[in-house]
């Protein structure tokens, strides 16, 4: 099965901590939607989450089996699970994402949850602009 993760997930160190390995990944790019925080975590701030209709999404698929899914399904209460199609190597695959279930407009974006994404996007060569990007956001809440 894939996974595909875009937000603090795409962090290495995160995701060998929730998934107890380092699984085999690939860079994945999800069209049309666009990358917001508007997930409200118990501190108030926006956590990452996808929506319809932006420029694309960059992340990256991760090779997990059920037991992940399900680890993740109860780690993450504010989301829930569904199947996208994203571009994997010019060809579109099938994989899981989780999606916010509560939608939040108005609050700030997490700036720990931008850097962890920023951490992973450099490690993974996501494409410039899209991270600096993410850098623009992060420098936004330092001001």
């Amino acid at each position: 099965m894939l996974l595909f993760a875009y937000g603090t997930l795409v962090n290495p160190k995160k995701a060998e901590r929730i998934f107890r390995r380092r699984p085999k990944f690939k860079v994945a790019f999800l069209p049309n939607y666009e990358l917001v925080f508007n997930v409200k975590s118990p501190q108030g701030l926006g956590n990452p989450n996808i929506r319809f209709g932006g420029r694309g999404v960059w992340g990256v698929v991760y090779e997990v089996c059920e037991d992940d899914l399900k680890r993740l399904d109860m780690v993450s209460p504010r989301y829930e699970r569904v199947e996208i199609e994203v571009i994997v190597d010019k060809k579109r695959v099938k994989a899981w994402t989780y999606i916010g279930k509560k939608i939040d407009h108005g609050i700030l974006p997490d700036k720990s949850c931008i850097e962890k994404i920023i951490e992973g996007a450099e490690i993974y060569g996501f494409p410039k602009e899209y991270v600096n990007w993410l850098r623009n956001i992060k420098k936004s809440l330092e001001r």
